[in-house]
């Protein structure tokens, strides 16, 4: 179990005490970050120096979310106490020669001073009956009786939403309407609810617009096993996530039609659900930061997939995993996609982040130019040869971008290859990646390597430089994309779409040679200048300050082997206040969570029970987890998700949480056939499956329970009523009938508790309170009730179950905090 973490001041305010580095698992509406990219390298203070912009980087775009209705800070206050300029930025970047034209690079950093538009995507794994709510309310609001029309803020005309034109399927939308506005017309607030509630459901996921381009170019299919290297805070594994199911869905339509036709209550179902079947694939969603990965466990929960795998582990050193073979042999697992979005110094977010404007250096770029080395290194070395990587990050510099794609394709000796995407989603409107580029810090502005003086050669790595004009050309440097805040309205981004077409020089668990040669060529010139302390594995050797943890994957070569490479490479002089540093980082990255497991014998007898107390047909009882000797929960996995966990030569992978969480257990309720529950989280996935305790009952009747909370068995109709009294004690499954948009909630489903006399919505609080706000529920006055006897039987059994699942809940949540 991992420790509580302590509250940390907001880092938006001013007055932030700079010293307070670790991240934060934001709640509910706000799922956002700081400390956002150095976290990956600890010793990145060490390289970058100078006190500079550590504490704002941003891996990916997001870290901050600056949408309306977010109440974590007073956008106009802040813009107030930073002004959005910096001499030393745009003279930098003027140099840098990113944009030829002079009034075009005025508008972009122009722009770059304004807060960014709101924008958010739609889940699509929520189900077709609140997918289609989610949009007909939004559609409700850009309509032309909406009342926004001739809304003005700030001597500006209000944008109301819209889609992106770029987006799948209208699935994405944006609005001009910034954050500070909802405060200043209340007129606004129709929209605002409907970001916070749907948010909070999780139907909604706000994310910058740049943010959503790199999960598009990796192209997933439902059976693909993918590594989202750097993931936290989460939007993007979302969104992966997400396609990976909707794609799993569109494969298997006909036979989703098929399974379902046999429907009784005549509704139109086949349309209510995403799929009665899980994809075979999975994604593995990865951060260094232990933080970092609980908040990526919220995100992920709120979606509710059996496809994810949370782990806790540095990128550069992700290990090497294994799949057993029906003949008992050993396979290692290469990813099919992998998501590659690297630290990065953020200046492509000072929309969002203006603290970029006043914290900006010239070192932070090239100080975290070799940990993306090394992080995209190792993501190639993973790839299957034939699977795809996007490389991206929120920064606009050449450094970070395409030097480090330069420096890939030398050293993979034709193994990886730029793709060209420039026909796919044409209207994103994006540039093309540059062929040169300058190196600047602030000792100067060098154009060659060589043309810097002497003593600074040591300082400043050859790969920073871009290739020769012919390497450029051979390298299809053109292929990157470029995306600048003024194209489109967004912020700053890069996307680079890598393919793996042969494996890599001493490919990682390939037994054709000595250790990973291209791991040991790239970390020779850095162990030059850093160290030549190492840490062994089975697939590289790894000889750098900065990557020292050990990974404990399966051995394939020799210890003699290694240390004949290591013997070969410069020897330099260490400085022993390292060892300290490397001490105080392992001690931060202690890991605690118990390890994911598949049942026991005692447990399975259990589960038998469960199994016929629901009703459960042609359900995969072989597909799952609990988690430690005596847990409470058990969790369902897919196929890929089974395989890594169940697999001890993958016991090194640090898990922080897999799966979904199908069924809790309930000790101390009394007498009952079963003792676990079934969760909300995976009440959709499960409601197929179930050929028992299932109740259909109206929109009119979930009205009715989220009003008096906890109904008595007599406030239904005679059916419900008698379908109530005659079940068994315990856990049952309400289903919302009718056609799809024939109400409300048509085709939703929840999981409920029937006790003594009345029942409840094992749902949270906070829940149950989105949804009123989603289908405009007022509670009714409180009146009191005559039947004390009846009154007394529910209110001891209410105190009874609700306690214990109250508790259950906490527990939750202390635990992800």
């Amino acid at each position: 179990m991992a420790k509580k973490r302590e509250k940390k001041p907001n880092t938006w305010d001013p007055n932030y005490n700079k010293s307070n580095k670790k991240s934060k698992l934001e709640s509910n509406e706000n799922k956002n970050e700081t400390n956002n990219n150095n976290n990956n390298n600890n010793n990145n203070n060490e390289i970058i120096g100078n006190g500079n912009n550590n504490n704002n980087n941003n891996n990916g775009n997001d870290a901050y979310i600056t949408t309306a209705g977010d109440k974590k800070i007073d956008s106009k206050k802040f813009w107030n106490n930073i002004e959005p300029k910096s001499e030393v930025f745009e003279e930098y970047y003027k140099a840098m020669g990113i944009i030829d034209n002079e009034e075009e690079f005025k508008k972009m950093f122009e722009l770059m001073g304004k807060p960014l538009p709101t924008t958010f995507r739609i889940n699509t794994t929520i189900g077709k009956s609140l997918q289609s709510l989610v949009i007909d309310q939004l559609k409700e609001l850009v309509s032309e009786n909406s009342g926004y029309k001739d809304i003005e803020i700030d001597g500006e005309l209000v944008e109301l939403p819209s889609p992106f034109s770029w987006y799948p399927n209208e699935m994405a939308w944006k609005s001009s309407i910034p954050k500070k506005s909802f405060k200043k017309n209340p007129e606004l607030s129709k929209f605002h609810h409907f970001l916070v509630h749907h948010n909070q459901q999780g139907n909604i996921t706000r994310q910058e617009a740049v943010s959503m381009i790199p999960p598009l170019f990796l192209d997933v299919q439902s059976h693909y096993n993918i590594l989202d290297m750097c993931a936290a805070p989460g939007s993007k594994t979302t969104q992966i996530l997400e396609d990976l199911h909707m794609k799993h869905n569109l494969e298997n339509e006909e036979i989703i039609k098929r399974s379902l036709k046999g429907d009784s209550s005549g509704s139109s179902t086949s349309n209510e659900k995403p799929s009665i079947y899980i994809p075979k694939g999975c994604i593995i969603a990865n951060d260094v930061d232990t933080n970092r990965c609980y908040m990526l466990v919220t995100q992920t929960t709120r979606l509710g997939s059996p496809a994810i795998i949370v782990t806790n582990h540095e990128a550069q050193n992700f290990p090497l995993l294994y799949s057993k073979n029906s003949d008992s042999t050993e396979s290692p697992i290469y990813m099919d996609r992998i998501l590659c979005d690297v630290p990065c110094s953020g200046d492509g977010t000072t929309r969002k982040n203006p603290e970029v404007w006043r914290k900006w250096t010239h070192a932070g770029s090239i100080g975290l130019h070799q940990l993306q080395i090394k992080i995209a290194t190792r993501g190639c070395q993973l790839l299957k040869v034939g699977g795809r990587m996007v490389y991206s990050t929120c920064s606009m510099n050449p450094v970070e971008n395409e030097a480090v794609i330069a420096q890939i394709i030398q050293k993979s000796a034709g193994s990886i290859r730029l793709v060209d995407v420039s026909s796919q989603y044409p209207s994103l409107i994006r540039r093309p990646g540059l062929h040169s580029w300058t190196v600047i810090d602030k000792a100067g502005n060098f154009p060659t390597f060589e043309s810097q003086p002497e003593d600074k050669k040591y300082k400043l790595s050859k790969t920073l430089w871009p290739p020769t004009p012919q390497e450029a050309i051979d390298m299809h440097l053109e292929y990157c994309m470029r995306v600048y805040p003024h194209l489109q309205d967004t912020g700053g981004f890069f996307i680079a779409v890598l393919e793996k077409v042969s494996d890599c020089p001493n490919q990682i668990g390939k037994k054709t040679g000595p250790l990973n040669q291209i791991d040991n060529n790239q970390t020779i010139t850095e162990a030059s200048t850093t160290t030549t302390t190492t840490t062994t594995t089975n697939n590289t050797t790894i000889a750098t300050t900065t990557t020292t943890t050990t990974t404990d994957e399966k051995i394939t070569e020799t210890t003699e082997s290694t240390e004949t490479t290591i013997e070969k490479q410069p020897k330099k002089q260490i400085k022993n206040d390292r060892q300290p540093k490397l001490k105080e980082r392992d001690k931060r990255q202690k890991f605690f969570e118990e390890p994911f497991t598949v049942p026991s014998e005692e447990l399975k007898k259990e589960l038998d029970v469960v199994s016929k107390f629901y009703g459960l047909i042609e359900f995969p009882m072989g597909n799952l987890l609990t988690r430690g000797k005596n847990s409470q929960k058990i969790y369902w996995a897919s196929d890929s998700v089974l395989s890594i966990i169940s697999n001890e030569s993958n016991k090194s992978l640090k898990v922080i949480n897999c799966a979904l969480k199908l069924f809790q257990r309930h000790d101390g309720l009394g007498a009952m056939e079963c003792a676990y529950r079934i969760s909300q989280d995976s009440v959709l996935w499960i409601e197929p499956f179930l050929s028992k305790r299932i109740i259909t009952m109206t929109h009119d009747d979930l009205v009715m329970i989220f009003k008096k909370n906890e109904p008595f068995f007599t406030d239904f109709n005679e059916s419900i009523s008698d379908q109530l009294k005659v079940m068994e004690p315990g856990c049952f499954v309400i289903k919302i009938g009718g056609a799809l948009r024939e109400t409300l909630s048509s085709g939703m489903v929840f999981s409920a508790w029937r006790g003594k006399v009345s029942m409840h919505l094992l749902v949270s609080k906070q829940e149950i309170e989105s949804y009123k706000g989603i289908f405009h529920v007022i509670d009714d006055p409180v009146s009191p009730t005559n039947n004390n006897a009846i009154d007394s039987v529910k209110k001891d059994e209410s105190k009874e179950v609700s306690e214990q699942i109250v508790q259950d809940q906490l527990k939750e949540q202390k635990d992800q905090n």
